[in-house]
């Protein structure tokens, strides 16, 4: 019997024999499965969200975390089902992540405690799938998948909720306060992805017989606070823990295209590895910050130090100085777990390296 398995069967028992939830634990109340284990391979999940028919990802446990946890992080039931692509794989996976991924699927191990993440973002999965009987009487379809046929391979997306009387398909985010703030701002900076992926799904509810007239995503914020939104402005900062964002509808023939070469890129990445852009890498170029003496945070950027300097100057401003901040490349340094097996990314250090000033 797996240790998932033995965890399950212990909480069935603890279940049938009227075990109290909260109730006192005392020695001997647990499995020995419950113990943490040591840092090796400890749990295998289901394939590789972006490989179809692959080998299960290898987990491990370096910070000897307890297995219920563990178990937790194994349960992940995410399938793409029989597609070949996937919705938010065609509208924000680089092709030269996946080409790697494919190549050295061998080597990659992921832990539990950098799946934490992941398993928060379920949670609303889960929710709506608890609400999915009952969203039929409300006219609403939840945790529904769909799939479409485009340039020989079958392309799959799971949509959130779609509202069947006012015609409407809305995705829950998960994210940080400050994907929005750009947003508040601005309602058409939106970020790209979500306007694909949403233009994408809304093409396989309609060719399954649902059409759709507007597409909503709807922003669940994991790092807001009440107190920093009591100080600030709507424009910089969300009044609530949660926001509505309409998203734009693109002609159906602009999303075919899209589709198209989305899958002729994945496709030649089988054979030819293509290399990352600025946007795919999500590269932020090198700055100079405007700094108040004694802060850690910036009062302003520059994308000059001239231009940090002239600004010194016209506002006859005192007690600050210039800091040089160099570009960075966020996808390669923290959400790629191919990034150790990339030349791209080895060039782009190597570089940074050499550019590095000198110590005196």
């Amino acid at each position: 019997m797996s240790v998932s398995e033995k965890i399950m069967s212990y909480a069935k028992q603890a279940m049938e024999s009227g075990f109290e939830y909260g109730a006192p634990c005392v020695e001997g109340d647990y499995p020995d499965a419950w113990a943490p284990q040591s840092s090796e391979i400890v749990a295998e999940v289901p394939q590789d969200k972006d490989l179809k028919a692959s080998p299960p990802m290898r987990i491990t446990n370096l910070l000897n975390l307890p297995m219920p946890l563990v178990a937790a992080v194994k349960n992940d039931k995410y399938s793409p089902g029989k597609s070949d692509y996937t919705t938010s794989q065609l509208a924000g996976t680089p092709a030269r992540q996946f080409a790697l991924k494919r190549i050295h699927w061998k080597e990659l191990t992921e832990d539990v405690a950098d799946r934490i993440y992941s398993l928060s973002g379920q949670s609303k999965h889960v929710i709506l799938e608890r609400a999915a009987e009952f969203c039929e009487d409300y006219e609403y379809l939840a945790e529904k998948r769909f799939y479409i046929e485009r340039c020989g391979k079958t392309i799959g997306g799971q949509i959130d909720l779609y509202d069947i009387k006012t015609r409407t398909l809305y995705d829950w985010k998960e994210v940080s306060v400050w994907v929005a703030t750009d947003a508040l701002k601005n309602p058409d900076d939106l970020k790209p992805e979500w306007i694909t992926q949403g233009n994408i799904n809304k093409l396989l509810c309609e060719e399954n017989g649902y059409p759709v007239e507007r597409l909503v995503n709807i922003a669940l914020y994991r790092d807001w606070k009440k107190s920093i939104a009591l100080t600030k402005p709507e424009t910089e900062y969300p009044k609530h823990q949660v926001g509505q964002f309409p998203l734009p509808i693109w002609p159906v023939e602009q999303t075919e295209r899209f589709l198209e070469s989305r899958i002729t890129e994945f496709e030649r990445s089988k054979a030819i590895l293509p290399e990352c852009s600025d946007e795919e890498r999500w590269y932020r170029g090198e700055t100079f910050a405007l700094i108040k003496k004694g802060n850690k945070k910036a009062t302003k950027l520059f994308d000059t130090e001239a231009e940090a300097k002239n600004h010194i100057e016209v506002f006859k401003l005192s007690g600050y100085e210039i800091k040089f901040r160099p570009g960075t490349s966020t996808r390669c340094e923290s959400y790629c777990v191919v990034s150790e097996h990339c030349a791209q990314y080895a060039e782009i250090k190597r570089l940074a390296e050499e550019d590095k000033p000198q110590a005196a």
